[in-house]
């Protein structure tokens, strides 16, 4: 964006993430932004010093300001993000072959979500009957989509913890423990796996999609059988992964030519 500073907007991206109200560590901070530890200690140190955050003594957790907690992200219209995404989208799902679909957080608070939304979705090259799924609720737990979204969304983390898994999903050892870990490694290699976990060999692969500083407010995905979507081993195919990353940062840039 012609004029930006980048490191003004990463600032303001961190205060948003902190918006929730709740102290966040210094490694979640930066996981969530993609960045590297040290580049979000300069940042955070500089806005404590300003008083902008403030760290918590006893777990060393950063939490906006009193004076400023006021302050939150104006939310997404759904529909601008489709009309922006869809050449991305698109192009996606035509590339790869694979259902496409971009998923978002409803804009509600953090304790009385429990599923992502579609925000727009592309059918498959397969002959089989398909239906629209824009508007449909995406299971946070059992789809790759939900794990980015729940590892790397400003109220990720406050949703997950609020969060309690259907019992009737098809994985049965998805506990609220699990997901913490999932979330881990998520945030760790910046993007999701499910594999079977919403629908029998079915698998899923989702990244996250960006806004100003860095901040995650959308989960890129495929799906399709798992021999389409995975290695034998169960891991990413590189070139559906590439498709992804490559999807997701133009969706990243379309979202960025406007300011929300």
């Amino acid at each position: 964006m012609p004029g930006s500073v980048q490191s003004v907007e990463r600032a303001a991206a961190i205060m948003r993430l902190l918006a929730g109200g709740y102290g966040r560590p210094l490694g979640e901070l930066a996981g969530a932004l993609g960045l590297s530890k040290s580049t979000v200690h300069g940042i955070v140190r500089t806005l404590v010093e300003v008083g902008f955050v403030e760290q918590d003594p006893s777990s060393g957790d950063y939490l906006l300001a009193g004076e400023v907690l006021a302050a939150r992200l104006k939310p997404m219209d759904i529909n601008e993000m489709r009309s922006r995404a869809t050449n991305w989208v698109d192009a996606l799902a035509a590339h790869t072959r694979l259902s496409a679909r971009l998923v978002v957080l409803p804009d509600a608070p953090a304790a009385e979500i429990t599923a992502g939304v579609t925000a727009h979705h592309v059918f498959s090259a397969s002959p089989a009957p398909q239906r629209v799924e824009i508007g449909d609720p995406v299971d946070l737990t059992a789809t790759a989509e939900g794990k980015v979204l729940l590892a790397l969304s400003p109220i990720g983390t406050q949703v997950l913890e609020g969060i309690r898994p259907d019992a009737d999903a098809v994985r049965s050892d998805t506990t609220v423990g699990r997901l913490r870990e999932e979330a881990v490694v998520t945030r760790r290699r910046g993007f999701a796996i499910d594999v079977a976990e919403s629908r029998g060999n079915v698998a899923g692969l989702a990244v996250p999609v960006r806004s100003h500083g860095g901040m995650v407010v959308a989960a890129l995905g495929i799906r399709g059988t798992v021999e389409q979507v995975l290695t034998p081993a169960r891991e990413a195919r590189d070139d559906v992964l590439s498709s992804l990353h490559e999807a997701a940062r133009g969706t990243s840039h379309a979202l960025m030519s406007k300011r929300w």
